[in-house]
């Protein structure tokens, strides 16, 4: 039996024992490598395409190539796109070693420090007028490069961008002091150095990305399936000439769609909006990250047309949605009213829905004094099929299975019959 009390079997394995380019960098509802790995080998073989339409960092597309699945991932945010095209990459740390050394050998400080000079105050709150120099010609460089190596630098560069010193003063990250990895508001940051009365202090940014790399090559593994990373809005998928090849042929869409109007990825991103040369506001414009309910079931059913174009007819789209809570005695769960939205306009034959209760800090909490809502400690996993897959899939020995018996109960008690 599974339930909110018994743990489901991917809750069972720790994120830190798989692949550590997973910790590229941190990222506002990211579900955990182990969710990911746990659904791919379940509901998918080798050589079988995986989608993810939220691609957000990456963390399907990823799991996907190093269980060699071929995988597709699509997104809005520049952010995004930024870190699943990092993971998307096949590279030695060798050859990152030498692409950093030859960056820093043609980096000259006086032609970028009058550029430093003029960013923003925020930003000159934020990095030493040297470090922001180093970070300016690397925006300049790697953005408009294209090149496979760039496009990994990009991904580490996010990563190291901001967070806390360690005790002796040394930090992994170009910043000053700050509280954690995801981008207080300006104002925040403001009276956050005023108060803490904090220095900024040099970081060779150069040295902070082979450290970086150093880091997450510990247990990187050889990747195996290809990848392919495109900027499409989900609403109108079916729309992108590039994307027309792929239809009818994944054979496992998993994802998490935007939260309830908590997460605004790009504004809670601007830090990493300003290495990126964006505008977050104009940028949060594009997404589907403000939503009320109503906004956001109808933003499903437009989402949920668009997507069932490019799935098997025997394929199998999972969805982890977390529930909201907008207060302390009321919670949304959303997952609920988006399986009856499938049910009501019959979108799939089969549908179930299993409880996962958080046990680790990945997803969202209140840290911005957003009124809007919060997101709880339980996700919900949607599993949406026209055939049962529990069945298809039994012979999977590899992994721990679901009890199909256990999760049409669960199911049957979330959402009726």
């Amino acid at each position: 039996m599974i339930s909110d009390n018994i743990p489901t079997p991917w809750s069972k394995l720790n994120a830190r024992d798989f692949d550590s380019w997973h910790s590229m960098c941190s990222y506002l509802g990211a579900f955990p490598p182990p969710l990911a790995n746990y659904f791919i080998q379940y509901f998918s073989n080798e050589g079988d395409l995986v989608y993810d339409p939220f691609s957000g960092r990456g963390t399907t597309i990823l799991e996907s190539r190093i269980l060699n699945r071929n995988s597709l991932g699509t997104d809005l945010n520049p952010i995004a796109l930024a870190l699943s095209e990092a993971k998307n990459c096949n590279l030695t740390k060798e050859d990152i070693y030498s692409r950093i050394d030859e960056l820093e050998e043609k980096y000259d400080y006086a032609l970028y420090q009058p550029e430093a000079i003029a960013q923003s105050d925020e930003i000159h709150l934020i990095f030493h007028p040297k470090s922001l120099a180093q970070l300016c010609y690397l925006r300049r460089k790697l953005l408009k490069s294209g090149k496979q190596i760039d496009k990994y630098l990009i991904g580490i560069t996010l990563g190291i961008l901001h967070g806390g010193e360690r005790k002796d003063t040394t930090s992994a990250y170009a910043s000053i002091d700050m509280p954690n990895t995801f981008s207080m508001s300006p104002e925040y940051v403001r009276r956050y150095v005023q108060t803490k009365q904090l220095n900024r202090i040099e970081r060779n940014i150069f040295n902070l990305l082979k450290e970086k790399t150093d880091r997450i090559y510990k247990k990187h593994t050889t990747l195996g399936g290809k990848g392919l990373i495109l900027k499409a809005n989900v609403k109108s998928l079916s729309e992108y000439q590039e994307l027309q090849q792929y239809k009818n042929s994944a054979s496992l869409i998993l994802t998490s769609p935007p939260y309830l109007g908590i997460v605004n990825y790009a504004k809670q991103n601007w830090i990493r909006s300003w290495f990126m040369d964006q505008d977050p506001i104009a940028v949060s414009k594009e997404l589907d990250d403000d939503l009320n309910l109503d906004e956001w079931i109808e933003f499903s059913k437009l989402a949920i047309i668009e997507l069932k174009q490019f799935l098997k007819e025997d394929g199998v789209a999972v969805f982890v949605i977390g529930d909201v809570a907008k207060s302390k005695n009321s919670v949304i769960p959303l997952a609920r009213e988006f399986c009856l939205m499938i049910n009501e306009n019959k979108y799939f034959k089969n549908v179930w829905c299993i409880n996962d209760v958080i046990t680790s800090s990945d997803k969202t909490t209140r840290i911005w004094g957003d009124k809007k809502g919060i997101a709880t400690t339980t996700d919900r996993i949607v599993i949406l099929s026209n055939i049962n897959p529990f069945e298809k899939f039994k012979s999977k020995n590899q992994i721990e299975k679901l009890n199909l018996e256990s999760v049409e109960e669960i199911t049957k008690y979330f959402i009726g019959n």
